[in-house]
């Protein structure tokens, strides 16, 4: 038997992230992205999974009770909808079940789902996207969310290599733009300064205009650096004084995150945008992480694909894509349905779609 109890120690929620080793996660299941989320004025309703033995067990001072995973809600409110939304968890240790521990919990999510008046429940788990995943959900009434939440397909780099090994895994044609960089003496500048956010913030505004996607505010990107400040790394790259390429990257244990960048590049000769990567990369490594997450990528090498163009420079740092299954809905409400209809619609025009389970 599992039920749920309320959590309100951070140091406990990533102690137990850290603990367990899972093979996905990243600081969107961490403590931190909770209190972001608290702070965009969101409310979270975080939850520790127990597992109940008939019997107190010796080996935990005579506790009935085993903690064996976490679940938080994200109470997501729209002029139409409210939902509650679960990012890269719930985290589930190994020697449990996973669809079986959702199946016992479900009928305690829809309960908290119907008191907070949620019109479904949307589940961007840390699963790996196969047809057997998608056949346990559906198996449990989930179905496949008209619209992503945050990334599914991501591209990962193991950190554990050595420097030469991660830079001899890139092409000779993309290792050059790294070397010439150097030669021409693009500045690197790493800090999370006052003027590198304002940078930051500014430049990936205007390129968002440019380039034509929905950029992040400014209070989105203020709140990062109040809550994740000791975990994230700004790198900058300067040439002849001009900003022209700009990066952040949020750490989570043992996991770095490429999360938000933009350029201005006047030189694609020796396009900083590489040696900032490379830069990022490094300090990753020397930071203690052993995976760096280039986040979002396409599911394929269609050019048509929204985020084509960034994912052709991701893939040039080469490892291997890693891809969760889609985001899964459980409906609570008939009001569901139009919010249905208006995501489809918004995927269709914006152009996405989704990698099939295999």
């Amino acid at each position: 038997m599992y039920k749920l109890k309320k959590i309100t120690d951070k140091n406990i929620w990533n102690k137990f992230i850290f603990e367990n080793k899972f093979e996905f996660y990243s600081f969107l299941s961490s403590w931190e992205w909770t209190e972001f989320q608290e702070k965009s004025g969101k409310t979270v309703l975080k939850y520790w999974i127990y597992k109940t033995y008939p019997q107190p067990l010796p080996t935990k001072e005579g506790s009935k009770d085993v903690l064996i995973g976490i679940v938080p809600l994200i109470i997501n409110k729209a002029k139409r909808w409210t939902y509650l939304f679960c990012p890269h968890t719930p985290l589930v240790i190994k020697s449990e079940d996973f669809f079986e521990v959702l199946e016992n919990i479900k009928s305690n999510l829809k309960i908290i789902a119907k008191e907070n008046k949620a019109n479904f429940i949307r589940f961007n788990s840390p699963v790996k996207n196969t047809k057997e995943n998608k056949n346990n959900f559906k198996k449990l009434g989930f179905i496949d969310a008209p619209m992503h939440e945050h990334a599914e397909d991501t591209h990962l780099l193991n950190l554990e290599l050595s420097e030469e090994e991660l830079l001899a895994n890139i092409k000779k044609k993309d290792r050059y733009y790294i070397n010439r960089a150097i030669k021409e003496w693009v500045e690197i500048i790493k800090g999370n300064t006052t003027e590198q956010k304002e940078i930051l913030e500014k430049m990936h505004l205007e390129h968002s205009k440019k380039v034509g996607y929905h950029p992040f505010s400014r209070k989105f990107i203020d709140y990062l650096y109040e809550v994740f400040w000791d975990n994230i790394t700004t790198i900058s790259g300067r040439y002849e004084g001009k900003v022209e390429s700009i990066l952040m990257t949020i750490r989570f244990w043992k996991t770095c995150v490429y999360y938000i960048a933009t350029s201005d590049i006047s030189h694609p000769k020796f396009s900083p945008n590489y040696l900032c990567q490379w830069e990022a990369i490094k300090q990753a490594k020397s930071d203690g992480c052993e995976v760096y997450n280039f986040w979002w990528v396409s599911p394929d090498n269609n050019s048509a694909h929204p985020i084509a163009w960034v994912t052709k420079f991701k893939r040039k740092f080469a490892w291997y894509d890693y891809s969760l299954l889609h985001a899964q809905d459980l409906v609570i409400s008939p009001k569901y349905w139009f919010n249905y209809l208006i995501e489809t619609i918004r995927r269709k025009k914006r152009w996405y779609y989704y990698k099939k389970p295999e």
